[in-house]
């Protein structure tokens, strides 16, 4: 989730994530609602982090 996102809150998607198993969190600086347009590096970066440490 982008942390300038107009939408939804930086609370909303950290309840999200902990009603979903083994899900994670990621706040996203310099983004809004559609981080993997906005920054997709970092978009990216945060799914290869999570995949790898989840052993996927």
């Amino acid at each position: 989730m982008g942390a300038a996102d107009g939408i939804v809150t930086p609370a909303y998607g950290r309840r999200l994530a902990d009603a979903i198993p083994d899900a994670r969190f990621e706040l996203l600086p310099e983004a809004g609602h559609l981080p993997q347009i906005e920054r997709p590096g970092a978009t990216f970066e945060a799914i290869d982090a999570f995949l790898r440490d989840s052993g996927r």
